[in-house]
């Protein structure tokens, strides 16, 4: 992703979860000035991560939802055997290291 991309999708992430609040009412909300909340939307300021932390408590969403586009396709995947076969490996896989690392937390738990 570029710089113009990454600026456009948290552009487009505030827009969308400050909804029907206004510019102001974030930028209060947040602690930070208008003219910020103004320059990020209009692509004309970025942002540090002190003001983006506080953006996005005010938002009430995490700092890294405000860089996930929302306007892609989803990616399909075709239902193959193959396909089927690399999926029930990785759930396998996943469910497995899910299942060690409960195991090593119940036993650090039982031994305090």
């Amino acid at each position: 992703m570029t710089e113009i991309e990454l600026a456009n999708v948290l552009s487009s992430n505030i827009k969308k979860y400050r909804g029907k609040m206004t510019q102001e009412a974030l930028a209060e909300k947040a602690g930070v000035s208008v003219q910020l909340v103004n320059g990020i939307e209009g692509h004309r300021k970025w942002v540090s991560k002190k003001s983006l932390s506080k953006l996005a408590a005010a938002l009430g969403v995490e700092v890294y939802q405000l860089f996930v586009p929302h306007d892609t396709k989803p990616i399909v995947i075709e239902e193959t055997p193959k396909n089927e076969r690399i999926r029930a490996q990785i759930t396998e896989e996943v469910v497995d290291d899910v299942r060690r690392a409960m195991t090593k937390a119940l036993d650090k738990i039982l031994k305090e």
